[in-house]
């Protein structure tokens, strides 16, 4: 065999280092890490994402000015400071789940796929699963991590407008149960849009079941189980009920025990509820994970 034979031979069978690498397959907690930096390296670069962690930041103080005007020259009760910080709809909970649906959860789906960048999220992460988990995981800290950004920053400010005001401080450190639930269920936002729109890989769609069905869609369906013989019971156990059920700072009571219930939605007290939304995001996340895994991009 001629030298020239022999050099073209071992040219095809030996390896490079970096045909190697390529042939080594990725730790699944190398791919992990990746794929949570790319979540956040393609996240914090929006303007959006900006815009409205600022606008989350100006009514987190002006929530915390509530607190500390509510109750007039008295010291606010403990309940009522609670439910400001985590019921107040249009200072916190409406722009802090819009964000979390809309920029963490669903965005985090649908715009790679509107654009055609879900190849390049897929060879960033490895595999479509370490992908998917990574948004999951992503969206869940961010979800949380914003909900106590906000919450704590409110109570600084009630605080400050309590001592300028020479108002006796409430008992914060026993607002810490019902904050606690608060930030998971905040946390599984997130989780839920992901999942969501991995299944519908539409954020219109995703948008409109997330803002309407919890509001009107799982009331008209807790009526209409209520009407069916021996499903009354089971409108109880609705997951977006039971999450609002979760963030209950007391059980309620006095002549306005009915309206707060019907507001509700369900008779589920906080811990029970806590553990349905907690359950109910798990299995839409397992969902979610087995579309995405076998969805090509377009």
């Amino acid at each position: 065999m001629s030298a020239r034979s022999q050099m073209s031979k071992m040219s095809r069978t030996s390896h490079y280092p970096g045909d190697l690498a390529a042939k080594v397959p990725t730790p699944i907690g190398t791919a992990f890490v990746r794929a949570m930096r790319f979540e956040s390296r393609h996240l914090t670069s929006l303007r959006s994402t900006w815009a409205l962690i600022s606008v989350l930041g100006l009514l987190s103080c002006a929530n915390g000015l509530g607190v500390g005007f509510d109750g007039g020259d008295s010291v606010p009760a403990v309940d009522a400071v609670t439910d400001t910080l985590q019921f107040s709809p249009v200072a916190m909970q409406l722009p802090l789940i819009a964000l979390l649906i809309f920029v963490f959860g669903a965005g985090t789906i649908t715009v790679e796929f509107s654009r055609g960048a879900a190849r390049t999220t897929w060879l960033v992460a490895g595999t479509r699963g370490v992908a998917f988990a990574a948004k999951l995981f992503f969206g869940a800290a961010v979800g949380a991590g914003l909900a106590f950004a906000c919450t704590v920053l409110g109570m600084a400010v009630g605080a400050l407008t309590l001592s300028l005001r020479g108002i006796e401080q409430p008992g914060w450190g026993s607002m810490a149960p019902p904050l606690l639930r608060y930030l998971v269920v905040m946390g599984c936002w997130p989780v839920i849009a992901v999942s969501a729109a991995a299944l519908m890989r539409s954020r219109v769609g995703t948008a409109l079941v997330l803002v309407l069905w919890p509001l009107l869609g799982e009331r008209l369906a807790g009526l209409v189980l209520g009407m069916v013989p021996g499903l009354g019971g089971v409108s109880d156990w609705l997951p977006f009920g039971a999450a609002r059920a979760a963030m209950l700072s007391a059980e309620p009571a006095g002549e306005d025990a009915g309206f707060i219930r019907s507001l509700v939605g369900t008779d589920l007290s906080p811990g029970p509820g806590l553990l349905v939304f907690c359950v109910f995001s798990v299995v839409l996340a397992c969902a979610g994970y087995y579309v995405y895994g076998r969805r090509d991009a377009p």
